[in-house]
């Protein structure tokens, strides 16, 4: 692990922590009234760069259950939401945008979701940086 990916990864996990109040401010009105919950067991799995980003972190890897669904509910969700803090959890948790979540950010304040844009914006920049291996 290079200092440089080190530091992606850091930067990232701060960018992470810090937007996770915005997202959960969108998430909070959409998705308790969901009737098709879009945390999915296949979603949850970790893939190449998101695990370059955790080893840049020092972090094991979650485990996850191999005898679950990959398309039942996954087994990170918890009753308010997922259990692992954003900073933890494959991206593809983290952006993913269902209708009524871009409904809502559209509906809401115009300065939240260009903050938010932004933070994402700059969070998919560094993702990117990641390596595959």
């Amino acid at each position: 692990m290079t200092r440089n990916e080190c530091a992606i990864a850091q930067k990232l996990k701060r960018l992470l922590i810090e937007s996770s109040p915005l997202i959960e401010e969108y998430t909070g009105k959409t998705c308790p009234g969901c009737t098709d919950v879009c945390c999915r067991q296949k979603h949850g799995l970790y893939r190449e760069k998101d695990l370059e980003y955790l080893r840049a972190l020092g972090e094991d890897r979650p485990i996850r259950d191999a005898a679950r669904p990959l398309e039942g509910e996954c087994e990170m969700m918890g009753p308010g939401g997922c259990l692992q803090p954003r900073w933890l959890r494959p991206f593809k948790c983290t952006w993913y945008f269902c209708t009524p979540l871009l409904k809502a950010l559209d509906e809401g304040s115009p300065r939240k979701a260009r903050q938010l844009s932004a933070m994402l914006q700059e969070m998919a920049d560094l993702y990117q940086e990641l390596p595959d291996r």
